[in-house]
């Protein structure tokens, strides 16, 4: 992994552990009770993050050793799952497309994904309706410098962009 992406990665998860944090208290308004329903409703009918990344899907990618390492609700919005093997490992993160896709300035669409996507270092993030899906491949740890960094982000962008046919299909 990329220094660069592996800051990515570790801002996220801080941010995401922030974002828990995070909400109101006991004693909100009507107005903003109210508002927050419809944000709560399409969360209860996304599918959880184990649900889109499945066992067969991961062991597909990784082998028949891939073990599930983390199946998680790391917030009230959004499920996280993880398979890995030592062939690499797959993350996936579902929840609101708004919380699901941060904007980096790296990021550059990916065509050919659910409603609208992105790739970067963090992932690949794809839209499908209201919902979102950040998909993270890693294929090799460590960390990598000059050509030999821009060789490993192509390698897991490829990678990320090869899985994630079979799990946009399950949102």
């Amino acid at each position: 992994m990329s220094f660069t992406r592996g800051a990515l990665v570790l801002s996220a998860l801080t941010l995401a552990a922030l974002l828990a944090g995070c909400g109101r208290s006991a004693s909100t308004n009507g107005a903003a009770a109210s508002a927050s329903a419809p944000a709560a409703s399409l969360f209860a009918a996304a599918p959880k993050a184990c649900d889109v990344l499945t066992e067969a899907t991961a062991k597909k990618y990784l082998g028949a050793d891939a073990q599930l390492r983390r199946n998680a609700q790391p917030n009230a919005h959004e499920t996280q799952c993880q398979w890995g093997s030592g062939k690499g490992i797959i993350t996936v993160m579902v929840g609101p497309w708004d919380m699901v896709h941060m904007q980096a300035m790296n990021n550059t669409p990916a065509p050919g994904f659910g409603d609208e996507a992105y790739i970067g270092p963090g992932g690949l993030d794809v839209r499908k309706g209201e919902r979102g899906v950040n998909i993270m491949v890693m294929t090799e740890a460590g960390e990598f410098c000059s050509k030999a960094a821009d060789t490993e982000e192509a390698k897991t962008a490829a990678a990320e962009e090869k899985v994630a046919p079979d799990i946009v299909a399950k949102l």
